[in-house]
């Protein structure tokens, strides 16, 4: 039979009180949604009791990325003022297969499997959050002592028809794919999990509301407190689309050395530095806004806001020294001609043409094998060139010497005759 600890089981320690612009930087800063903000600002404000933070991640791969620090930043502040984190690896829910944004059923993963990338995943919540105050779980714990009835019982709490609202099971219907009972099952699995360990507050990106709504829900029929939900946004990969686990080529992961770090950040589109520049740093608001008006006015030049922006994720993720390097070491390649020992070579005819489509380049350079290689290079956020990210629509001028890079280590210098 499902049972909750009674809501007054809560540790007794007494938390920092933020200031009144800490907090209102916390709530407003790389914030998507606040469900009830009030009540949030009031317990955080408040200082009466130390809060149960959770966020919960899947091990479908074996490392997170910057996209995932965004919420991790904000269990760090919370875990700085005394509240207690608690990171849950889904060693569970990842062997369903979480089917948010997906409009098609995942393969079902291996215990061994998912246990495998977990391993890896506990010192990369440490790059970011600090040991103490906070604690990493299995779900196992709990699910682990689970049986048919408890299955049975939870799935009674919820009705098929709010799962089958959801936007990614009516694109499923519409396509007539197929919804396997364990999909359904996910968003109850991940519910349960605030009623474990008792959560005040869970966090989590804009794709994972409907679950974090559905703890909230469940902890309200079992008596507990309804967890505050705190919603942050997901950050662009290298693509321009929301990073993912699932797209190992388009991320800045935790594990990146220093150098790929700062190339990666130095290749994104310039509209996403204002993104990155709130969501990715650990930068004072005040500077922040800074940046982002000069930009909008044009009064920082573009390349000079991205060196600045890769300089301070690089060192938030390793040191200032390393970033120091990285941006010499990208200073050498891209800005004063010094090519990596194994960068390739191409001459090409500029035929009198002034300007070359970027597949067109990479198919004569036989970078690419054919021009559908050529898009899908392009189309997967791989390709750069003299250090800037390229996509379909673009060109390079016909003349002097360029930089092609594709993946991390490819490089080639193209040189027009």
């Amino acid at each position: 039979m499902l049972t909750a600890a009674p809501p007054d089981s809560y540790p007794l320690l007494v938390p920092a009180v933020p200031s009144r612009a800490e907090l209102d930087e916390f709530l407003t800063r790389a914030v998507a949604e606040v469900i009830v903000r009030e009540e949030l600002a009031a317990l955080l404000g408040s200082g009466e009791r130390r809060l149960r933070v959770k966020q919960g991640f899947d091990p479908t791969r074996p490392n997170l990325h910057i996209g995932h620090a965004v919420g991790l930043r904000k269990l760090r502040t919370l875990a700085r003022w005394g509240h207690e984190i608690v990171l849950i690896v889904g060693d569970w829910t990842t062997q369903i297969g979480d089917p948010t944004d997906k409009d098609e059923t995942r393969p079902t993963m291996s215990h061994e499997q998912v246990l495998e990338n977990a391993e890896t995943y506990l010192e990369q919540f440490h790059k970011v959050v600090p040991r103490e105050q906070s604690r990493v779980v299995f779900q196992s714990e709990w699910y682990g002592k689970f049986g048919l009835r408890d299955v049975i019982e939870l799935a009674g709490r919820f009705t098929a028809q709010q799962m089958l609202a959801r936007e990614e099971f009516r694109k499923r219907m519409e396509k007539k794919t197929p919804i396997p009972i364990k999909d359904l099952l996910y968003p109850l699995l991940q519910a349960y999990d605030s009623v474990a360990i008792e959560a005040d507050i869970e966090m989590g990106g804009t794709d994972q509301l409907f679950n974090i709504l559905a703890g909230r829900e469940l902890q309200a029929q079992l008596g507990q407190r309804p967890q505050q939900v705190f919603i942050v946004p997901l950050l662009e990969g290298l693509d321009g689309e929301k990073m993912s686990k699932s797209k190992p080529r388009t991320g800045i992961w935790l594990t990146d050395p220093a150098n790929d770090v700062f190339g990666k950040v130095m290749s994104i589109d310039d509209e996403l530095m204002p993104h990155y520049f709130e969501w990715a740093t650990d930068l004072p608001w005040a500077e922040v806004k800074a940046i982002d008006a000069a930009l909008a006015k044009r009064e920082l030049p573009a390349k000079e806001a991205k060196e600045r922006l890769a300089w301070q994720i690089t060192s938030e993720l390793h040191s200032p020294a390393a970033a120091d390097e990285a941006r010499a070491a990208f200073a050498r390649q891209f800005q004063q001609g010094q090519a990596p020992e194994d960068m390739g070579a191409a001459d090409l005819e500029a035929d009198g043409e002034r300007e070359i489509p970027i597949v067109d380049l990479l198919v004569r350079t036989e970078i690419a094998k054919s021009r559908t290689q050529a898009r899908q290079l392009v189309e997967q956020g791989g390709v750069s060139v003299d250090g800037s990210r390229v996509n379909l629509g673009s060109t390079v001028p016909a003349e002097g010497e360029h930089v092609v890079k594709v993946g991390k280590r490819k490089y080639t210098r193209v040189r027009f005759r």
